[in-house]
């Protein structure tokens, strides 16, 4: 082989090594993202589950008006698992008219999110990146 030969396949190595590790820190990005989108749903169905116990008016089993009742053992009341696959939930605030739903990734423990209800509706949700969002065991 000629020398130009060897420098174009030398060039072709790098260029497909550059570019094999733009995809790797591609992809990573992506499945952070894609778990972080995951803990926001299922704040948010835990924020609906909340809503419609919030509503019963069932001194058993309903919150008569109330957030109050899930400041403690929220999620068994709201009958939904603490831990899933992707991460952990907790409720992490409950008063007569606001919670708060946390969640913390398994696989990234950096990740986390925290959705804010007002009344019957959401008021914000915060997704972190750097530890600022924890669930307590």
């Amino acid at each position: 082989m000629g020398q130009q030969q060897l420098l174009l396949l030398v060039m072709g190595i790098i260029v497909a090594s550059i570019a094999v590790v733009v995809g790797i820190v591609a992809f990573q990005e992506k499945m952070r993202q894609s778990v972080s989108e995951t803990i926001v749903s299922r704040n948010l169905e835990i924020a609906s589950s909340a809503v419609f116990w919030k509503t019963k008016m069932d001194p058993f089993n309903g919150g008569n008006a109330s957030y109050a009742g899930l400041s403690e053992n929220g999620m068994a009341k709201l009958f939904m698992e603490s831990d899933t696959y992707h991460a952990r939930f907790e409720i992490s605030a409950a008063t007569r008219t606001t919670l708060v739903v946390s969640g913390q990734s398994s696989k990234y423990p950096e990740i986390g999110a925290r959705t804010y209800i007002s009344q019957y509706s959401v008021d914000s949700t915060i997704v972190s990146f750097s530890s600022e969002i924890t669930v307590e065991d």
